[in-house]
């Protein structure tokens, strides 16, 4: 943006200098014949009228850019929030991963000192009570693995997504440097 208004300033003060210094010129060279003075400003005008269109040119191609590059600056915004926010769905995954793999020995642990307390008990109500617990801690134990196998899958999954986003990023990243590169030109 800032490219655009100093070409646009540039533009103005050659015309304004050409302005001033064409007259200046004419008023000098009184003594030539008026055919020569008249084919100076024919001459002079054509080459206003070609840096005119020159610096038009220039400014199109500058706005054109600006106008790609705010784009591919908003695109590698919303491709960064996507890859922050995959990243965090991976973090928590493997987080209750971690989790699930803690509590597993735990509760593998209980229902093996269960069992063996349930060997050593003679009273009929409460060897039923602990068949009933372990009972409920083996259908915890049954879900705990189940959800650790969703989780891994799920993990997978975010994982396959968030390597695919993160390698648009660095593509959108990749274009971001050619058009700096372009823009800064020669």
């Amino acid at each position: 943006m800032l490219r655009v208004k100093y070409l646009t300033i540039g533009c103005l003060l050659v015309l304004v200098t050409l302005c001033f210094v064409s007259p200046t010129r004419a008023q000098t060279q009184t003594n030539k014949p008026a055919d020569s003075t008249q084919g100076d400003r024919d001459q002079t005008l054509k080459q206003l009228l070609t840096e005119v269109r020159e610096l038009r040119l220039a400014v199109q191609r500058a706005m054109v850019g600006s106008t790609r590059f705010q784009m591919l600056i908003e695109r590698v915004r919303v491709q960064q929030a996507q890859v922050d926010s995959l990243s965090r769905q991976l973090e928590t995954v493997h987080s209750q991963v971690a989790e699930n793999k803690e509590a597993k020995p735990q509760i593998e642990q209980h229902i093996k000192d269960a069992e063996d307390q349930l060997d050593r008990t003679p009273d009929p109500n409460a060897h039923a009570e602990l068949e009933s617990r372990i009972k409920v801690t083996k259908a915890t134990l049954a879900r705990l693995t189940q959800e650790d196998e969703r989780l891994r899958s799920r993990e997978a999954a975010i994982d396959t997504d968030l390597q695919a986003a993160q390698g648009k990023l660095n593509e959108l990243n990749g274009q971001l440097d050619s058009l700096m590169v372009d823009l800064k030109g020669p």
